[in-house]
């Protein structure tokens, strides 16, 4: 089994001298959100949650309320969304996160929309608190554009020059002649590549072909292992030590076509006299 485990719990900071360069910050003191396009297929969201907003947000709907709620990511397309006001989205999505995390990777429902990411909570009740909101990004649609080349008009004299230095001068054929001959073969290709999407008709027709003369699929996977522990403890995952931030972690961990994903997860005190343990197992089976 590949351990091919990423986390931003397993990353440690680089020890420099301090003299010569400057320690990056780990925080920039707002509550703030960016959302970036990796591919058609996901989206990279980043975020910065302050202890005052957190606090404020306690203030107004109360701790009760919100230790019995759960922070989810709501993925919102505002495809041609003039103006979004947080409940005129086409759709929406639901995920769960850790705020702790302070970066997700998120897999697009569709290429070649326009999404909005709302970072809050979600209450017992179905009610949806805003903590941050992100900026807008369209992603690519992954796909041959349907947009026709155009197609451009060569002057007479720019024509002649382009004659002469093509040879045909030297093979004996004039103008009218060459016009002749190149016109047949634009209808004969006219003909054979008809309503083809781009100037590369003849490839997107074949595509056509095969895609309505067959089948195909192709998906990827990630699983997401996210937990608490005693704030003391020593939580080790497939052997391998991570550490807690305020007592909890996230393991994102890629699933290949034909794993089988063994993930021992174990807890013990300081005095390693008491031990708790979870194993979590995920397969992906090979398709057909």
């Amino acid at each position: 089994m590949a351990n091919n485990l990423s986390s931003s719990s397993l990353l440690k900071p680089l020890v420099r001298d301090r003299q010569t360069e400057a320690d990056v910050p780990s925080g920039y003191g707002k509550t703030e959100s960016y959302l970036l396009p990796k591919d058609p297929a996901w989206m990279f969201l980043f975020w910065e949650i302050t202890s005052s907003t957190l606090e404020y947000i306690q203030s107004q709907y109360g701790a009760e309320t919100l230790k019995h709620a759960r922070t989810i990511i709501r993925l919102h397309d505002v495809t041609n969304v003039d103006y979004f006001t947080g409940s005129n989205s086409v759709k929406y999505y639901d995920m769960p996160v850790l705020f702790e995390a302070k970066s997700w990777y998120i897999n697009a429902p569709q290429a070649g929309r326009a999404y909005i990411a709302d970072l809050g909570y979600l209450t017992a009740d179905g009610q949806f608190i805003l903590v941050t909101r992100s900026n807008m990004t369209t992603l690519p649609p992954g796909k041959i554009s349907n947009i026709i080349d155009d197609k451009w008009m060569i002057v007479e004299g720019d024509f002649q020059k382009l004659l002469k230095l093509s040879g045909a001068d030297y093979i004996g054929m004039g103008s009218s002649e060459l016009m002749q001959v190149v016109g047949q073969r634009w209808k004969l290709t006219e003909l054979t590549t008809s309503g083809a999407p781009t100037s590369w008709s003849s490839f997107a027709l074949h595509l056509d072909k095969v895609q309505d003369e067959d089948i195909w699929l192709n998906a990827d996977c990630e699983i997401i292992i996210y937990g608490s522990a005693s704030k003391n403890a020593l939580v080790t995952i497939n052997g391998k030590e991570i550490e807690l931030k305020d007592g909890k972690f996230t393991i994102h961990q890629h699933l290949n076509a034909g794993d089988v994903i063994d993930l021992p997860i174990h807890a013990r005190n300081n005095a390693g006299n008491k031990t708790r343990h979870v194993n979590i197992k995920a397969v992906r089976e090979q398709g057909k």
